[in-house]
């Protein structure tokens, strides 16, 4: 290092606290310098959008979003000295005050000043940065003998990246009716009935939605089924639950439990859940049952039932499960539930319907063969209103609001309920939509 720059360094450690990338015990002196590890902390940003309201009218709104440190990697390039974050966040996320914990081997120092070369000592952990831009740092080990340059990125998608855009597949699909579609192990699995109304499976890899399987016939319900820890699971026309690893590919079934239900439900990673005519109960080896929900019963869903489940943004551990569907009971709405669900007991919730109030009127329309997804961090709805496939449906609040997209999430131009019902699915990072005359539409965040 330079004569003249290493005076500086010292120059600038004397003005400013130290602020040590090792513990605050520490007091021996080293000539290693490094940063070792690298983590940012839950960034919130205020973002625009669209608020609607009763008549469907939008004004702009600004709403709070915001994502997980641990949802955020970074990699530490010694040889080059970088230091950057693996994915690229959001265009909304702000990057103006974001604080960076580290740990290694010296004291780290902030660059505020390239052209003078001012430095200010950075504090893990407590200390925001604004990383709107590259950033650099220096380590310097604590006996002022070496030190060490890493440019600091935090990456960003560049221009709107919530522009959802759709191409369409002419498969060989043969189905007839509406479907249900879920997905693991690479595959997309389609429940639906064959021209004589038997209840069958098909499915495609989630890279070829050109190439369907033959159909299966399967002795279940095919609107039942759930799939749960994956295993298919379904019931028969008497309520027996019966089960089929997916792995099996829905050929071979077997007597789940001795439990009778009316409906399966939903499933997360912990339990099954389902309607036994009195109650709404869950299991996680399908012997012992446990109460999940017994308030507003009338308000299950009886048809076109969809499940899904993530991780909390703040507790990995803990799961949000939303339940969709059409009751009898409400003819304005499809019906929404809502689960927080944990092996913790202090955290699990039961299920809770939520209700569309004066308060609260941005429910989920009344959507003839209703199918929802999780995609993108929010949940996704299609179904036929008035004769058309009008509107994609989108919550980014786990079911509490839903909202028609219009401009940068459409539906496919040519989406026909006339060629029959369509079913939404997440296949790896694309949407797909599977109608019944076999096209199936592509959908990709560009």
């Amino acid at each position: 290092m330079k004569k003249t720059l290493w005076s500086m360094m010292l120059m600038v450690m004397t003005l400013f606290s130290l602020g040590s990338c090792m513990s605050d015990d520490e007091v021996e002196t080293s000539s290693e310098c490094a940063i070792l590890s690298f983590s940012v902390g839950s960034i919130t940003s205020y973002v625009s959008t669209k608020k609607y309201d009763s008549s469907g009218n939008a004004t702009d709104t600004i709403i709070t979003k915001t994502i997980g440190g641990s949802e955020i990697f970074f990699n530490i390039d010694q040889v080059n000295g970088r230091i950057y974050s693996i994915d690229s966040l959001p265009n909304w996320v702000n990057l103006k005050a974001v604080v960076p914990s580290f740990s290694g081997y010296g004291n780290v120092y902030l660059q505020v000043d390239e052209a003078t070369n001012l430095y200010y000592s950075l504090t893990s952990g407590k200390d925001s940065v604004d990383f709107r831009k590259k950033v650099r740092l220096l380590c310097v080990s604590t006996d002022n003998t070496s030190s060490r340059f890493y440019d600091v990125e935090i990456n960003r998608h560049v221009g709107n990246t919530d522009t959802l855009e759709w191409k369409s597949i002419t498969s060989n699909l043969a189905i007839s009716g509406q479907s249900k579609a879920l997905t693991t192990d690479g595959k997309v699995f389609l429940f639906a009935q064959n021209e004589s109304g038997e209840s069958v499976m098909t499915y495609a890899e989630s890279g070829d939605a050109q190439t369907w399987s033959t159909p299966v016939t399967v002795p279940v319900d095919y609107q039942s089924v759930v799939l749960f820890n994956e295993q298919f699971y379904g019931l028969d026309n008497n309520g027996n639950i019966y089960t089929s690893p997916a792995d099996q590919l829905a050929t071979t079934w077997t007597k789940a439990s001795n439990q009778k239900v009316e409906r399966l439900l939903a499933a997360d990673k912990k339990r099954l859940y389902a309607y036994d005519g009195n109650a709404i109960i869950g299991s996680s080896d399908l012997d012992a049952w446990t109460l999940q929900g017994m308030a507003d019963l009338d308000m299950l869903p009886e048809t076109s039932i969809n499940s899904t489940s993530h991780p909390t943004s703040t507790n990995s551990d803990i799961e949000a499960v939303v339940m969709t569907g059409i009751s009898n009971n409400n003819s304005e709405h499809a019906v929404t539930w809502y689960k927080v669900s944990s092996t913790d007991e202090t955290t699990d919730q039961p299920w809770a319907y939520i209700q569309v109030t004066a308060d609260n009127p941005y429910g989920l329309h009344h959507l003839d063969n209703l199918s929802t997804t999780y995609y993108n961090g929010a949940l996704f709805a299609i179904g036929a209103e008035s004769g058309t496939y009008k509107y994609l449906y989108r919550s980014d609040d786990n079911g509490i609001t839903w909202h028609p997209q219009t401009e940068m999430y459409p539906m496919p131009d040519d989406l026909d309920p006339a060629n029959g019902a369509a079913s939404i699915v997440t296949a790896g990072t694309q949407l797909w939509i599977i109608q019944e005359n076999g096209t199936v539409w592509l959908g990709s965040i560009q």
